[in-house]
């Protein structure tokens, strides 16, 4: 599958000066980049999809800030890397995540920058570093926008169970540098490799159970959707954007429940049951859309046991817009 179809080649931070009809976003593409610290919640969310040496090989990379709701100040503040790769070709897997103390990371807030003892994200949206070393494989990238950004329902301001969320995503990063797995290194050169950058901050109410589900999709005309499922006390339950090959973006709520798609279900280690199979209705767009994780086991299991959670690489295929359709997907199941 070509990894940059049907999009514009241009840096993206020259495009989004472009005007776009619709609801004027609520953040600042460059200036909300850098760490939020007043926030109890702020995440840096990264997908990458390499295709070199016939292998299709994904891998997952989140830093998330935390205040945690208990009474030793110090020790509240924590921080979460999540990471995960998957083979695709020999169905190879790893998954994990490592929880710091707020002393042994440096983020800063006037500049992008985030260092932890294993991991970098550093730079802005043409020239971003973005590092993670694990003992199974090591990223080693650096990433440039292109095409246009997604804002979550056009303002990329929403409610989900009485939160007020901020997030916006940058579906297309061209990613050059190596990605290592097992020894064998990858050489990552801008056209075989691309990175889904999602940013995200909000005041996270820790005492309240949520569960929510969401897609990123890329489909192979180009168009690219954001979808989100939830299941709880919330405004609007589910909605979707559609970034459209010419850079507009299309929003709506008429998303048929996730949990009426369902048709398969995986049972984790953890104990966790998750859905694995989906058959999904947007009557908006026209569009029916299977779903299916390559592999079921794609559980990130953590210490803290709240932010163990689904992470999975997906094939797709349907119709969208009433012509066939074929593409991949990130699944991100959350239950807390």
């Amino acid at each position: 599958m070509n990894l940059y179809p049907n999009i514009n080649p241009n840096l993206m931070t020259s495009n989004a000066l472009e005007p776009r009809l619709g609801v004027a976003p609520q953040v600042d593409l460059s200036g909300d980049l850098p760490r939020k610290p007043d926030y109890t919640v702020d995440s840096w969310f990264v997908i990458g999809r390499v295709e070199a040496e016939g292998h299709a090989v994904d891998y997952l990379f989140h830093i998330m800030a935390m205040q945690m709701p208990i009474p030793v100040p110090s020790m509240a503040k924590k921080w979460q890397i999540a990471y995960s790769l998957l083979d695709e070709t020999d169905g190879y897997y790893v998954a994990g995540d490592h929880i710091y103390a707020d002393k042994e990371v440096t983020a800063d807030t006037d500049h992008f920058r985030i260092e932890l003892p294993n991991a970098e994200m550093s730079g802005d949206w043409n020239r971003m570093r973005i590092r993670l070393k694990e003992d199974e494989f090591e990223v080693d990238t650096e990433a440039s926008a292109v095409h246009y950004p997604v804002f979550t329902r056009g303002a990329s301001v929403f409610d989900l169970f009485g939160m007020v969320i901020h997030q916006y995503s940058i579906p297309y990063m061209k990613t050059t540098g190596t990605l290592t797995v097992r020894g064998h290194r990858y050489a990552l050169d801008g056209d075989n490799a691309v990175s889904w950058f999602d940013r995200q901050w909000q005041k996270q109410n820790f005492k309240i159970t949520t569960e929510w589900s969401w897609m990123a999709i890329y489909l192979d005309d180009g168009s690219v959707i954001s979808v989100l499922d939830s299941v709880g006390d919330t405004d609007t339950p589910r909605f979707m954007t559609v970034l459209n090959p010419d850079g507009s973006l299309t929003h709506s709520t008429a998303v048929k429940p996730f949990g009426a798609c369902e048709t398969r279900h995986w049972t984790s280690e953890s104990g966790q049951t998750y859905a694995t199979r989906w058959d999904l209705e947007f009557p908006d767009f026209d569009a029916k859309l299977h779903i299916e994780p390559v592999i079921e086991h794609q559980e990130i299991t953590s210490s803290m046991k709240k932010l163990s959670k689904y992470e999975g690489a997906a094939a797709v295929t349907g119709t969208f817009q009433g012509q066939p359709v074929t593409g991949r997907a990130t699944v991100e199941l959350i239950k807390i």
